[in-house]
């Protein structure tokens, strides 16, 4: 099967593919906030995929060639004046020096240098503009992309547009994903497409066929050249067992799936939704332990932002105000960069800490506002989330108190106790700080 990278991003719902508007307007959101450097540094990546867009485009053009050359010179001018301790600062200045590599090697260079951008961007919570950089990246090929590295592509085009819930764009790439696997007989490819396929189920709120799908990629995944996809297919399922309500259930999963991954990024973020889960059930000494564990780590921003978000929910839970608004302050910070369902997540989780400290008309509108993020965004097992909160305010300062009284006694459940001895062996082994 022949990829092109014009199938890959075909479906992209973004209404022109060539103007590259994420950067502008995290640049221009920057100067608003007072904060030049980092204003300059976005606008720095615009101007880098300009360069590249035109690098791709160009014809033997005489006239095109020198206005190609004007533009490689101004885009180096500006990157000189950037800080250079800048992660970001040095991804462009990379893809500068790639554009103009030798003629034999440079289209594989630049698509190097591209995707390890995009790989940045992504990290950083920046889904936008690390689709505009891959869709560079794709392309550098020319045409068709090759089965190996169209599977790669695919499965980050997919993941993207998944966390920006855009859920055709998103499927469609699995698919090829899968397509890719499938000729390349490459088995965990295609159990990473069905996971992928499986997570966008679970986003619409398909929850009985989200977790059909997981238990089956768990079961023929079991061998040890496939233990990261295992661990990823266990941490999946996790989060559909807690959605469906079997929490302790969901804990021992998530548990073994901290076991199965060797990835040191997805083992972080397992470990943080494991501190989800014993929150949820009230064994936050133990959650602590998660979330402490999570933030000493090099962890994304995707995974310290949800840590923060959860320890906000878990000290309204036990009461405590002070250390709630602390935590809401240093999320809000990060307001702007979150994808869709964070930004649901946040509100969701501000407007029942305002309740349970009797806040309720501050509570309500902030509950509106996620109820209209998860309409906007087709987010349908989030939207129902919210509008039982919101049809039930008054169970927030209930469930606070009978959180706090049974805290002790769920400390004592089986599954807790076999996951919190586990996690003090892991601390005590070393794996984790």
């Amino acid at each position: 099967m022949a990829v092109s990278a014009l199938e890959l991003f075909t479906s992209d719902s973004s209404t022109d593919h060539l103007d590259f508007a994420p950067f502008l307007n995290r640049a221009r959101a920057e100067r608003e906030r007072g904060l030049d450097v980092p204003a300059r540094i976005a606008l720095g990546a615009y101007l880098v995929a300009r360069l590249v867009d035109r690098r791709l485009s160009i014809t033997d053009n005489p006239d095109d060639i020198e206005g190609f050359r004007w533009q490689l010179e101004s885009t180096r001018k500006f990157l000189v004046e950037l800080p250079t301790e800048e992660t970001e600062v040095a991804h462009t200045r990379g893809i500068v020096d790639s554009v103009s590599s030798a003629p034999e090697h440079r289209d594989a260079i630049l698509r190097m240098a591209l995707v390890a951008y995009a790989y940045y961007l992504e990290h950083e919570g920046r889904f936008e503009e690390a689709l505009d950089i891959l869709r560079l990246g794709g392309r550098t090929y020319g045409g068709a992309i090759p089965p190996v590295d169209a599977a790669t592509m695919a499965l980050f085009v997919a993941r993207l547009n998944r966390m920006l819930a855009r859920w055709e764009p998103a499927n469609l790439s699995y698919n090829l994903a899968e397509q890719a696997g499938v000729e390349t007989r490459d088995v965990g490819t295609v159990m990473l497409a069905r996971i992928g396929k499986a997570n966008v189920l679970r986003g619409q709120g398909n929850l009985p066929t989200s977790r059909e799908i997981l238990e089956l990629v768990v079961a023929e995944t079991g061998s040890p050249e496939l233990a990261d996809v295992h661990g990823r297919a266990l941490s999946d399922l996790s989060v559909v067992l807690d959605r469906q309500g079997n929490l302790h259930d969901a804990l021992l999963v998530r548990y073994r799936a901290l076991l199965s991954l060797r990835d040191e990024l997805q083992r972080t973020r397992v470990l943080g939704d494991l501190g989800i889960g014993l929150r949820a059930v009230g064994a936050y000494d133990a959650a602590r332990q998660c979330y402490t564990m999570v933030l000493s780590s090099d962890s994304s921003f995707i995974i310290r932002t949800n840590t923060c978000l959860e320890l906000m929910e878990m000290e309204s839970a036990v009461g405590n105000r002070i250390a709630f608004e602390r935590f809401r302050q240093e999320a809000r910070t990060f307001e702007a960069r979150m994808p869709p369902s964070m930004a649901i997540d946040y509100r969701y989780k501000v407007g029942i800490g305002f309740a349970r400290f009797g806040k309720d008309t501050r509570a309500r509108a902030v509950l509106r506002e996620a109820l209209g993020l998860a309409e906007e965004h087709r987010l349908n097992d989030w939207y129902f989330r919210v509008d039982r909160v919101l049809r039930n305010l008054e169970v927030c300062h209930e469930e606070q108190d009978l959180k706090v009284t049974a805290a002790e006694a769920i400390d004592m459940a089986p599954a807790v106790a076999e996951v919190s001895a586990g996690l003090r062996e892991l601390v005590a082994a070393g794996t984790f700080r």
